[in-house]
């Protein structure tokens, strides 16, 4: 079925941002995306996913456009056997239909995150037709399982041998189909898509690690969806095979690094396979298998408690967001290279300071990964550091991956791009936007489900009562301690605007408890006020307290200061020196060519130490945007005629006037050049 035909089979459709919509359902809980309510190490618990309801602004638009056109353009491809091959691999395993096995080895993921994706967005607005096609993914699914559990079919589509190579993905695809099994069963109470699951753990956790190495779990979803899985079920065979994963790694380091030649992944940097989690110390290697393996192990932490574990993670962290990350939370700025040990690396996190520009791969997927990995941290311990970091993902690490649009996508996220018409050079570098076909499917579909999940990330609850980690148009329902619970309205035009008012509705039982807003890092001077009574400016990098006996009709009101802001890199970041980005709040901007004058080259452009940049709506672009408008210097250079060096030529700089725009609204205007960092021209 087209998209429109899809729209239209749509039945007991619940209105975007209605009273009924909005309602939490008492008759069943779906315990959200990550359930941590009974993991015993938790600091703080996630919110069913109907308990925060988006309803105007940035994110209620991009809800909205992610259920009426990603959701559907993406059914179209993969149900499409010349695009997408998904169905059609699935029914050629299951012996419904002939043909080849066509797409990536983890083709299958493409299905189980749709789903996954499909599950959240009908638990809100109960649409007919989400409901049909999960039911159909599911069917083919169940007939292309084998007997023992196993399901891969870029393995038994083509009559080969199980686990013979970990690039075959074979424990990826199986992971996230327990993922997407447990959270269809939490958003639609059926069991056909978890009863496949279960018959899949059991086949994983007697598999690896015991009989079939689990470096084969080098792309770690398996650990998430285990751990997902017992906490679903309580069988512990799973969270002991999740643990099982953790710890191997590392445990068969190879010896010749860069001259081994022996082929394949396993004890090499690549999996992060030559140290043990727990004694690692710098990160290594692949961006989704670093940040997927390390979210799966502060799974476990919240299940065990292991503080050696939970010690190694936050060295882990320290590691990549001080010293190798890139400035809009890439975490993957070597396309290829050499790691640390002298090994072959590929779409990987570089050495200290190694933070290129126009050569970052920063792949969509690990910037996913990377969220995925600070909320658990933020499960574990609630530090504001890490919410800020998911909020720097969330609008410009993997925003920047999918079109204006909702349904083009880029697979990775350069920071400059120095010709309009772009010649692709290295891997999965894309001169535009596109559609997935059938080998870039991982970071289309990771980007689906993660916007249909996103208002669960938004609040949670701990002993001392509710916590409120990121701002947009919402209302929130919340069970709280001493069986009391709060309904409010979230009421902001973030990220464009710095006021954020939270407004009781209801409050039931007479407990008093703490709210708790996260203070930016980036927010110096931030006020905070009562009712219209200022408590004070509160600290920024933390949350403010908030503790008194609520009543409806209480109104908190929040004022982050959104000056534009000019951001240098460390002295030993050598490709980013004497260079300066632009942020605004928790929004990275970049120039891009079509907003320079006639004649003006991008490369040409300098940023003044005091340039004065006024914020301006950018009428050309939706979702509210905001640009910043000042004036740059314009200093001409003579065009290079092929010569690598040349005498300095020196040319008198005149003002011109800039526009600059969200780094991830670039590319959405048809062919550009564009830059984050551009070079200083003086300090003050």
């Amino acid at each position: 079925m087209r998209r429109r035909e899809l729209l239209k089979a749509g039945a007991g459709v619940i209105p975007f941002g209605s009273a009924a919509g909005s309602r939490r359902s008492r008759e069943r809980r779906d315990y959200g995306v990550v359930r941590t309510e009974g993991s015993p190490h938790a600091a703080l618990r996630g919110l069913d996913l109907q308990s925060v309801r988006w309803t105007e602004g940035f994110w209620a638009d991009r809800y909205r456009q992610t259920r009426e056109v990603t959701l559907p353009t993406l059914w179209e491809l993969l149900a499409d056997p010349e695009a997408g091959h998904v169905l059609e691999n699935f029914r050629i395993a299951a012996g419904r239909s002939k043909g080849e096995f066509a797409g990536t080895h983890w083709q299958d993921a493409w299905l189980y995150k749709w789903i996954e994706a499909a599950a959240c967005l009908w638990r809100v607005v109960r649409e007919g037709w989400i409901a049909e096609r999960m039911d159909e993914g599911i069917e083919l699914i169940a007939a292309a399982q084998q007997p023992d559990g196993y399901i891969a079919t870029q393995i038994t589509a083509r009559g080969r041998r199980r686990w013979q190579d970990p690039r075959a993905h074979e424990a990826y695809v199986m992971g996230h189909l327990l993922t997407a099994a447990c959270i269809h069963r939490r958003m639609t109470g059926k069991r056909s898509l978890f009863d496949i699951a279960l018959r899949t753990a059991d086949y994983l956790a007697a598999t690896l690690g015991v009989t079939v190495d689990s470096g084969f779990a080098h792309n770690p979803t398996a650990v998430m969806g285990l751990v997902e899985l017992y906490r679903e079920t309580g069988r512990r065979p799973y969270l002991e095979a999740a643990r099982r994963i953790v710890e191997d790694r590392g445990h068969r380091p190879k010896r010749g690094g860069l001259f081994d030649r022996e082929p394949g992944l396993l004890g090499t940097d690549q999996i992060q396979d030559r140290v043990p989690v727990r004694r690692s110390r710098e990160v290594v290697g692949h961006n989704v298998f670093f940040t997927y393996l390390y979210a799966g192990a502060a799974d476990v932490c919240l299940e065990t408690g292991d503080e050696g574990l939970k010690a190694a993670l936050e060295r882990l962290w320290e590691d990549l967001a001080r010293r190798k990350m890139s400035i809009n939370g890439g975490v993957s700025p070597m396309g290829k290279g050499i790691s640390i040990h002298n090994d072959p690396v590929s779409e990987a996190v570089g050495k200290a300071y190694f933070l290129p520009s126009a050569d970052a791969y920063n792949e969509t997927c690990g910037q996913i990964g990377n969220l995925m990995w600070n909320y658990r941290m933020l499960m574990l311990d609630p530090q504001a550091r890490y919410a800020d970091l998911m909020e720097l993902e969330m609008y410009n690490g993997f925003l920047g991956g999918i079109g204006l649009d909702g349904e083009s996508w880029f697979y990775r996220n350069p920071l400059r791009r120095y010709e309009r018409d772009h010649v692709p050079q290295g891997l999965n570098d894309l001169p535009a936007r596109e559609k997935p076909g059938r080998r870039r499917i991982c970071c289309p579909t990771n980007l689906l489900r993660t916007l249909a999940q996103l208002q669960n990330y938004v609040c949670s609850v701990s002993v001392d009562g509710l916590w409120v980690h990121h701002y947009g148009g919402c209302t929130i329902a919340a069970d709280l301690p001493g069986s009391a619970r709060i309904r409010m309205a979230q009421q902001t035009d973030y990220p464009w605007d710095g006021k954020v008012a939270l407004a009781v509705e209801a409050v039931e039982g007479e407990a008093a408890f703490a709210i708790h807003l996260r203070i930016p890092g980036w927010a110096e001077g931030a006020t905070v006020a009562v009712n219209g009574r200022k408590l004070g400016e509160p600290e920024a990098g933390r949350y403010s307290r908030i503790h008194r006996r609520w009543k409806a009709g209480d109104r908190i009101e929040l004022t982050l200061p959104m000056p534009p802001r000019l951001i240098e890199a460390h002295p030993k970041a050598e490709a980013l020196r004497n260079q300066v980005a632009v942020m605004r709040g928790p929004v990275l901007y970049c120039l891009e060519s079509p907003d320079l004058p006639e004649g003006v080259r991008l490369e040409d452009v300098y940023i003044p130490g005091g340039i004065t940049l006024e914020p301006r709506p950018a009428r050309d672009l939706p979702f509210g945007i905001v640009a910043l408008e000042g004036e740059a210097l314009h200093v001409p250079g003579a065009r290079w005629s092929g010569e690598l060096y040349r005498p300095l030529k020196k040319a008198a700089p005149r003002r011109i006037r800039v526009r600059l725009i969200p780094y991830f609204a670039w590319s959405n205007r048809g062919p550009s050049a564009m830059t984050v960092w551009l070079p200083l021209a003086v300090r003050s």
